[in-house]
Parts: structure tokens; C-alpha cells; sequence
């Protein structure tokens, strides 16, 4: 039997990058479930093991020395090592990892999964950088390399494993899983569970309820076209789910077992089939799970409406973060091709504070396409929002993630450059990152101003919020001194 290490590298935050935190690694999880019983597997999170900070230049190391690292893979010397890469801007670190692993065993299986492997296998192929890429869902894939290894049979063929031969990228995708229910729960005996609850990292930039808290997903994939975005490049635009019974099941053996109480619905379009989502509520109020949850990924506002948002409420909801994106109702449907009412999206921001249901709502500016104009009305209705209604802005600028349509469309008017950084993308993906994208339209440095503006109008209200509810500027205090150390320093910019 085969040994598999599944590797959560280090993290690197430069000084304009959003701030850092410690979540469970759901993607390792879910593909140790299924390899369990065929292999033995280890997963090593360099965000909890022999965890360290360390400040070097301009960017902070977030994780496991280098050396401890080399250490555990020696130890564990396992055949074939999975590195996720959850995020572009992280690349660099899982590529030390490979770099490590191969020093290590030059015939160790090397592999890459996650969001940017599935974008970008064939380069990353193309420069060596590892032996396969996992693209898309990897738990069947990733089950099938590990079956074939152990047998000692020929990897070709494998639906969903990229890899090179000899000047050509080998590639035949694999179908997405449609009954997400086949599944078993994530493999969280694999890892010490206290690990992350005593983290004081855990989440804290992510959620109001952070402590004893764990993300979960119940469902895959997006049907819309947000050009900015690339979920459905990785998990495909077919919305597929586990059902209500699943994900009461998984939240009640999450509560008996690890007594956690505050989930993360990290799903794209939780409340898509509205149907599913209000039987999950109803199991949550009838069952009296006495749970606190939020949706820190964002959802759609035009899923939502008054008595859904009731029932939301009363199963435990402690904050919805929506996404609004843009004030302009062109830009929405011809520019972002979000397809979705403006008016519709008030009107659930209105119910919100009506219900008293915090909330927060995403907003991106600086889309080619885009004039000043339009931002500015989009910088005017976040801060309106959250003068009447209390909800908190959170203003990102366009970047262009690899394989996305936006990435396309900077590409093809040369507006970025294709060689695009960690470093690029780890202080663009932020709130008021910084600018990737410049038109005729508008500079950086326009984007810029447009930031500042808004900053000073949001200083001014976010005091005022917090007069207006002094219970949570206390809970933030308390339980958030990095968070709040961070809010300074946005605030002095």
C-alpha cells in the first residue's frame, strides 16, 4: 500500500494584501475521505503545524519553516505528495513544496491541485513545475491516480489528470460528480480538530463568528457568467448539491463530535435552488440545532426575499454577505453580464434591516468598459447602503484572474501583461487593492482617487456605526485585536 501526503502549503501576505487566517482545508479533506481506505495518507497544514510568522522584506511568511517541512516529508517519505493551491496569488509557496519533495525523491509523484491548477496546468506543466495536475473536482481523479499507482499501472488515460508528454499537454476532462451525496463526509480524524478551533487565526478575517467555528460547503458550481470570476472554471457551471439530509448529517456529527457551533456556508449559490435551502433551514429550526452560521463567500440577492429571509433568521443566521457589485444597472448586465435587478437587490438590503439581519455586501469597480462615472455611482450607493441600512461595504477592485473572461479581455486589449505576479495578485485581490487594469477610460491612478474618496466617506460612517451599536464594536475588541489593528491601518492609509 502506497503512502500520500495531501500538503497545505505556507501562505504569503504582502503589506496591501487582505489579511491573513487559518481555515480547515476542506479540498484536502474531501479528497482524503476517498483515499483512505486504498492508501495510507497524512495531511500536513503548514497553517497550524509548527506554525511561525515571520516578516521578510515587504511580505509576512504565514506557516511551517521550511525546514520542518522538509523534515515531515522526509519522515513520512511518502510516494505521491498533493499540494493544493487554492489561490493564484500562493502559487510560489506550493512550488517551493514541489521543489522540496523532489530534492527529497526525484521519483516521488508530485501534484498539483486546486482553483489555479485548473486554470493554469499547462504551464505549470510546461515549466516542470510538478508531475500532474488535478483539474476540476479531484476526489474521483485523485482516487484513480492513487488505485493505478498501487497496482502499478499506467497512469494514461486518467480523466481529469493533466500531464506533459514530452513538447504536448496531455489532457481528457473529467465529467463533474452529479450526486454530490456519494461522497463521505471530509476525513477530519486526519487531523487534530483543536488545532484549528485554538488558532487564534481561525477565521478572523473572514467572519463576525469566528471562534469554534468551521467552514462547510453543500453544494458545486455556478450557472451564471460573472466575467471576474473562475468558480466555474474549477467546479463547472451545473449547479449540483448534497441534499438536506446530508447536510443536517454533516452538521449534527460536526456538533456532537467536535462540539462546534458556528459554521461558514462557504457555497457559491447556497440559496440557488430555493427549495433545498429553505428544507436545510427548516431541519435547522426543527431539529433545534442551535446553530450561528454566515456566508462569508457571498450570495445572490436576487434568490432572497422577505419570508425566506425570515426563516434565515430564525435558523440561526448572524450575518449574510451579498453581492451587489456595481450601482449602475448597465454595468451589471452588460459589463460584469451579472444578469440581475438592481431594485431587487435593494429591496432585500432593506429587508435585512428591517429583520435586523447584519449584513455585509461585495462591490467591484474598475471593469473595462467601465467610465468614472459609473464608479463613482457604485462608490455613492455602497456608502448610502450602509448609512440607512447598516450595510458594511466591502470594496474590491476588478483583477483578472487567470482563465476568466476578464483575464481574456485584458489579454486580447493589452491592457495587463500575461506574466502576471503572485505579488500581482496578492495585493489586487483586496479591499482597495491595488489597481491591475487601466482603459481609455480611466488610469490607475484614477482608481486610486476614486479609493481614497471613498475611504474618507467610509470612515466617516463606520464611526457612526459603531455609535449607533456599541455592543459590537465591544465584541470586535474583545475578540478581534488583529482585526482591529488591520481597520487602523486601512483607516491611516
Amino acid at each position: 500500500m502506497i503512502k500520500v501526503m495531501l500538503i497545505n502549503p505556507p501562505q504569503t501576505y504582502f503589506s496591501q494584501s487582505a489579511g491573513f487566517s487559518v481555515y480547515f482545508p476542506l479540498s484536502l479533506l474531501s479528497v482524503a475521505t476517498v483515499i483512505k481506505d486504498i492508501c495510507k495518507v497524512k495531511i500536513f497544514d503548514c497553517l497550524v503545524t509548527d506554525f511561525e510568522v515571520k516578516k521578510i522584506k515587504d511580505f509576512t511568511l504565514f506557516g511551517t519553516p521550511i525546514e520542518k517541512i522538509k523534515s515531515a516529508i522526509e519522515d513520512f517519505n511518502p510516494d505521491i505528495t498533493g499540494i493544493s493551491i487554492p489561490f493564484s496569488a500562493q502559487l510560489e509557496n506550493a512550488v517551493i513544496v514541489s521543489r522540496i519533495c523532489k530534492e527529497i525523491n526525484p521519483e516521488m509523484t508530485v501534484v498539483f491541485g486546486g482553483p489555479h491548477a485548473s486554470v493554469g496546468y499547462e504551464s505549470l506543466l510546461k515549466e516542470d513545475l510538478c508531475d500532474f495536475c488535478v483539474v476540476g473536482e479531484g476526489e474521483k481523479t485523485f482516487f484513480e491516480l492513487v488505485k493505478k499507482t498501487n497496482s502499478k499501472s499506467s497512469l494514461k488515460g486518467i480523466e481529469g489528470l493533466a500531464s506533459k508528454g514530452g513538447d504536448n499537454i496531455c489532457y481528457k476532462p473529467r465529467k463533474f460528480i452529479e450526486d454530490l451525496d456519494e461522497l463521505p463526509l471530509p476525513a477530519y480524524e486526519l487531523i487534530n480538530v483543536e488545532d484549528y478551533l485554538k488558532s487564534p487565526y481561525l477565521y478572523i478575517n473572514r467572519s463576525r463568528i469566528h471562534k469554534n467555528s468551521i467552514s462547510i460547503i453543500t453544494s458545486r458550481g455556478c450557472p451564471y457568467n460573472c466575467v471576474f470570476c473562475s468558480i466555474r472554471l474549477h467546479m463547472g457551471q451545473k449547479f449540483r448539491y448534497h441534499s438536506p439530509e446530508y447536510v443536517i448529517q454533516h452538521l449534527k456529527f460536526l456538533i456532537e463530535r467536535y462540539g462546534i457551533t458556528n459554521f461558514h456556508f462557504e457555497d457559491d449559490n447556497i440559496s440557488f435552488n430555493r427549495v433545498r435551502f429553505e428544507q436545510i433551514l427548516d431541519e435547522i429550526i426543527d431539529k433545534e440545532l442551535k446553530i450561528r452560521w454566515d456566508t462569508p463567500n457571498g450570495v445572490r440577492a436576487d434568490t432572497l426575499n422577505f419570508d425566506l429571509l425570515k426563516k434565515i433568521k430564525r435558523s440561526g443566521c448572524k450575518e449574510l454577505t451579498i453581492a451587489i457589485e456595481s450601482g449602475n444597472q448597465h454595468v451589471l448586465d452588460y459589463i460584469i453580464k451579472k444578469k440581475t435587478s438592481l431594485d431587487k437587490m435593494l429591496k432585500v438590503v432593506k429587508y435585512c434591516k428591517e429583520l435586523r439581519i447584519k449584513i455585509s455586501a461585495f462591490y467591484v469597480i474598475g471593469f473595462p468598459g467601465e467610465t468614472i462615472k459609473d464608479m463613482k455611482e457604485t462608490i455613492n450607493l455602497a456608502l448610502k447602503l450602509f448609512k440607512l441600512y447598516d450595510a458594511i461595504p466591502c470594496l474590491y477592485v476588478a483583477t483578472p484572474l487567470y482563465g476568466t473572461e476578464l483575464y481574456n479581455i485584458c489579454i486580447e486589449k493589452d491592457i495587463i501583461k500575461e506574466n502576471v505576479t503572485g505579488k500581482d495578485f496578492s495585493t489586487a485581490t483586496q479591499i482597495y487593492g491595488e489597481p491591475m487594469i487601466c482603459t481609455e477610460d480611466f488610469s490607475k491612478d484614477d482608481i486610486k482617487n476614486l479609493l481614497h474618496c471613498y475611504k474618507g466617506g467610509y470612515k466617516k460612517e463606520i464611526i457612526i456605526y459603531y455609535i449607533k451599536h456599541p455592543f459590537h464594536a465591544l465584541e470586535i475588541v474583545r475578540n478581534k485585536p488583529a482585526l482591529i489593528k488591520r481597520f487602523l491601518k486601512l483607516l491611516l492609509r
